[in-house]
This record gives structure tokens, C-alpha cells and sequence, in this order.
């Protein structure tokens, strides 16, 4: 596994934005399962719980900066709940997992220090069923509930902190000779790690996410479909080879066990899975990281196309709508939608996409209705929540809003725009030092760590000695400040 990534690396080098990608997909190579909770008899973590939450606050600060994370509210509560459904034959774990859509069309997924699961929106875009990348998120957390580098690490008996900080200090460095020369140096270090704990940990993977996917009633015949999609990719592709292949190598040989456990094992009655929630999630991505010059074409291809199922039809229609508001044709999208909630009249969430469109085109009472009647179907629907508290303030209940956001905020965390909606309206509201921390918090998630200094200092300023914000500011502030120094 190692040797090919850093073949890969090599052969990319001259280019700062793919050096930088494959560089934070070999650093989640070496240390992606450090720390996790193991079986007994498997080999003691190289790095310390504390150690490897640092690892992981340094890598998600540096992809925060380099790259842009999908995090809606929508896509982020769908994708952590098809994680968080193969967690529970995982029992206790030293960290809280995270899911994260990055905006990339490179087919990758990689799990990462502290529990961070990141999946590329290209790889969502490859994939045709939710089962599909089910297998993928399993594969991935199986790695890290595993603790597969840990393992090697340990084996190896070189790969230490210091490892880690050169390839963490390469990868800040760029594309230039010296960060190359960090990156391959520490990876010279380790070069008893050879081929075959990569096949071995592959295997077990497959194995692991087999499972779970069987414990949840899912067919693990997608595993089969998954990797088939990728090495067809691949092939079409030529020298461009995916990085997911290229850190899961030999598709083939997978393929063979996964299929022999399908024959062999024991038959299972698998629950039909309805595909709309993917389906529309997939179009939410694509309408964020494709532009509509190349969606309205494409969804009107299948809406010509004679072969096509109804639901299909249905569902490019759905992508057409975004396409449209993309473009502020607000009537062409609402008439697209419409047409879709004909198709699809049991999804509460469809409420919520034209509630959007009507909060973006300043229809605000009808939107709140529409975001209304989604949350007294699905309470927990953090995207129509999100979006009501949103159309509160623009309709002057700022207060209420207020309330709203903070209660979203315990369950989103990592949302960068909650916190620049909740710094704005803390300002207005007469809460300058309150706001400056929001807006300091939405910095720092947008990869702006000198603005987030800047902001988190002026809310040290104005909040009061004993405000539990000002304590927060000050925690933020010195945390940021550790994880430039070091």
C-alpha cells in the first residue's frame, strides 16, 4: 500500500494541489486508526489518545484550509447517520466519530486520526446505490476500529510523534523540495512496513464491513458493485488511477474473497432500501460542486431518454430544480419541484428544498410554512430547522431565531455557517463580544485561523471575566495558537 502511494506521490509532485491531496491521504495512511479501542491481543497504540487527538486537530485544521467541506446541514446528517448505523456493533470507542464531504471530485475516502471519516464528493458522485457507499464508510471505519497502522507502527518500531510532525511539516510546506523532502524522509523511516500488512489489513476490512453491513440487513453485494465501479474507473482512466484504489489496492483479489463470502456463507433475507434519500443527497452534491452548464444537461438527457424508470425521471427533475435555482430561475425550479413532490408525495424533506427556494427567492412566509410542516413530520430534520431559524430572523423574530441556533449548535458542531449566522445576530442583538466569538469560531472553520485570532481577541476584550464564551474564546485562542506553533 505505501509503496504505490509514494509512487504516486512522486509522480504528482510538480503540481501543489494534487501534492497536497495525496499528502493528506498518505499522513491518514500512517496514523488513520491510532488509539481506537481493539481487541485484546492486538498491538498497543503507538501514539497516546491525547497524541492522536492532537494528530487529528492538526490534519482537520490543514484540510479545513486547503479544502471545502460539504457540511449542509442535510448532507452531513445523512451521511454521519449511515456512519453512526454501522457504529453500533463497534461498542465503546475512545473518540466520537465524524463524517466529512469534501469537495472533490477525485474518488477517495480515508479515515483519518480521532475518528474522522472523509469521504470525496466524487466518490458520491461514482456511486449509484446507498448500499454502495454504506460499504465504503464501513470499509473505512473497519480500518480504524482495527487500529491496522497502529499495528504496523508498532511492528515497525521507528514510526514515532516526530514521524508524524515531518509529515505534517511537508505537508504545510507544499509542494516546494523541502516539504517533498520531509514527506519521503519520514516515510523512509518506515520502510519495514511492507505490501503484506496491506493485503492482510485489506482483508480483514473487507471482512469487518461485510459483517456489519449484514448485521444491519444490507446487502454486502455492494461491496462486489463497488469495487467493479472502481477498477472500471480506473481502467478508463489509464495512468490516472484513483487514490482510492491506490490506497486500497489489488480490487481484483478483494473482489475474489468478497465473492466467495457471498457464495459460501451463510444466506441472509436483506431489507429493501429506499434509494431517494441517496438519490437526492447525490444531486445535493453535484448541484455544489458542479456547475449548472453541466447539470441541465445531463438531467435532461435522462429525462429524454425512454429507458429511463419513473423514479429516475423523478429524481432528475429534482436536479434539474437545483440547476435552475442555482441560476435564480425560480419558477422554473418551483414548477420542477412541484412536479417532484407529484412523484414523490410521501417525503417531508421535499417540503424543506422548496421552503429554499422560497427563503432564497424572499418568499418568507411561505417558506415557513413549508419548513414548518417538515419538522412536525421529522422533528430532528436539522436542514429545515436550520433554514426556519434562518427565515425568523429575516422576518425579525431575532430572538427566536437566536434560540434556534443555539439549539442546532449542539448537534452541529462543525457547521461554519451556524456560527457566522449566529455572530451576526448576536451583534445586532446588542452582544458584540458574544458575536465576535461566533465570528471568530466561523473563521477558524473556514480555514482563516489569522481572522479567528483576530475575532476570538476582541470577544476576550468584550465578554465579561466570568462569561462561559470568554472562557471558550480564550480555550479556542490558545489552541489555535499550539497547533500553528507546532
Amino acid at each position: 500500500m505505501f509503496r504505490h502511494q509514494a509512487e504516486y506521490l512522486l509522480m504528482k509532485s510538480r503540481c501543489s494541489y494534487w501534492f497536497r491531496i495525496v499528502s493528506i491521504i498518505m499522513l491518514c495512511c500512517f496514523t488513520g486508526s491510532l488509539g481506537v479501542i481493539s481487541k485484546p491481543g492486538t498491538a498497543a497504540a503507538a501514539f497516546s489518545v491525547g497524541e492522536e487527538r492532537e494528530v487529528g486537530e492538526r490534519l482537520l485544521s490543514i484540510i479545513r484550509k486547503e479544502f471545502t467541506l460539504l457540511d449542509d446541514p442535510d448532507i452531513s446528517q445523512y451521511v454521519s447517520g449511515l456512519g453512526r448505523e454501522l457504529l453500533g456493533p463497534l461498542g465503546p470507542q475512545f473518540f466520537d466519530y465524524h463524517f466529512f464531504v469534501i469537495s472533490n471530485r477525485e474518488l477517495n475516502a480515508f479515515a483519518a486520526p480521532s475518528g474522522l471519516i472523509f469521504i470525496h464528493s466524487g466518490l458520491i458522485e461514482a456511486v449509484s446505490r446507498e448500499n454502495e457507499l454504506v460499504s465504503v464508510l464501513a470499509h473505512e471505519l473497519a480500518h480504524a476500529a482495527s487500529r491496522h497502522i497502529a499495528g504496523q507502527i508498532d511492528k515497525a518500531e521507528k514510526m514515532t510523534a516526530g514521524s508524524v510532525a515531518l509529515m505534517i511539516a511537508g505537508i504545510a510546506m507544499g509542494a516546494g523540495p523541502l516539504g517533498e523532502a520531509l514527506i519521503t524522509g519520514s516515510m523512509a523511516a518506515n520502510a519495514a512496513m511492507g505490501l503484506k500488512f496491506s493485503r492482510q489489513d485489506e482483508e480483514e476490512a473487507d471482512r469487518l464491513a461485510f459483517k456489519w453491513m449484514q448485521a444491519e440487513g444490507r446487502d454486502p453485494q455492494a461491496m462486489v458493485d463497488m469495487l467493479r465501479e472502481m477498477r472500471r474507473i480506473s481502467r478508463f482512466r489509464s495512468a490516472n488511477v484513483p487514490p482510492y484504489l491506490l490506497s486500497h489496492p489489488e480490487p481484483g483479489r478483494r473482489i475474489g474473497y468478497v465473492q466467495d463470502m457471498l457464495l459460501f456463507g451463510p444466506k441472509k433475507k436483506y431489507r429493501t432500501v429506499d434509494e431517494f434519500a441517496f438519490q437526492r443527497i447525490k444531486a445535493r452534491v453535484l448541484s455544489l460542486t458542479l456547475g449548472p452548464e453541466t447539470l441541465l444537461p445531463r438531467y435532461s438527457q435522462v429525462l429524454a431518454d425512454d429507458s429511463a424508470s419513473e423514479a429516475e425521471k423523478g429524481m432528475a427533475r429534482y436536479g434539474l430544480a437545483l440547476a435552475h435555482q442555482q441560476q435564480a430561475r425560480y419558477d422554473l425550479a418551483e414548477a420542477e419541484l412541484k412536479a417532484v413532490q407529484a412523484r414523490f408525495p410521501d417525503k417531508a424533506m421535499l417540503k424543506t428544498d422548496l421552503g429554499v427556494l422560497y427563503f432564497e427567492s424572499g418568499r418568507y412566509q411561505e417558506a415557513r410554512k413549508q419548513f414548518e410542516a417538515t419538522l412536525a413530520v421529522e422533528p430532528d430534520n436539522r436542514y429545515a430547522a436550520y433554514y426556519l431559524a434562518r427565515t425568523l430572523q429575516q422576518t425579525g423574530h431575532q430572538l427566536q431565531a437566536l434560540r434556534m441556533y443555539e439549539e442546532l449548535l449542539t448537534v452541529l458542531p462543525n457547521y461554519t455557517k451556524l456560527y457566522f449566522e449566529l455572530g451576526k445576530l448576536e451583534t445586532k442583538v446588542g452582544e458584540p463580544g458574544a458575536g465576535a466569538y461566533y465570528l471568530g469560531m466561523y473563521h477558524w472553520y473556514s480555514g482563516k485561523a489569522e481572522q479567528a485570532k483576530t475575532q476570538l481577541k476582541r470577544a476576550i476584550r468584550d465578554l465579561p471575566a466570568n462569561d462561559g464564551l470568554r472562557a471558550k474564546a480564550e480555550a479556542w485562542l490558545a489552541k489555535i495558537k499550539r497547533l500553528e506553533k507546532e
